[in-house]
């Protein structure tokens, strides 16, 4: 018997998601968590994964549990969206997961991409503190 090494993939994981925002109305809370697609136009956006509708931005919530990449990925499957390539799907979910441990809770954010590399940006700290400009 010959020792093989153990490759064990480690996931991204969070307990922070994020869910709609609407700037007309900071006060009203959401359930529909965003999850990030490739639009038609080859852009980053955060779509509902109840809804299916982008969203231009995102409230950074705490979770009882916590996500990883599978799991965005099956909201998004369950959203009835073609998925082009699920390795990059997976790999910019990972992405997206690795940004909500850096942004903080009650953050204001909005998907941007750098050369295709996908980064949350804060628009605001908290919901009252968004400007709409």
């Amino acid at each position: 018997m010959t020792n093989q090494p153990s490759f064990e993939i480690q996931m991204a994981e969070s307990r922070k998601v994020l869910v709609a925002f609407d700037p007309v109305n900071p006060g009203r809370k959401s359930s529909d968590f965003l999850v990030p697609i490739v639009t038609d136009d080859g852009e980053l956006a955060l779509l509902g994964s109840r809804s299916g509708k982008i969203a231009p931005y995102g409230l950074v919530v705490m979770t009882n549990k916590t996500v990883n990449e599978n799991d965005l990925f099956a909201k998004l499957v369950d959203t009835g969206r073609t998925i082009a390539s699920v390795d990059e799907c997976l790999a910019r979910l990972a992405k997206f997961i690795d940004q909500l441990n850096i942004v903080r809770i009650g953050n204001i954010v909005e998907i941007s991409s750098n050369n295709r590399e996908l980064k949350l940006e804060v628009a605001a700290n908290t919901p009252s503190g968004f400007s709409r400009s």
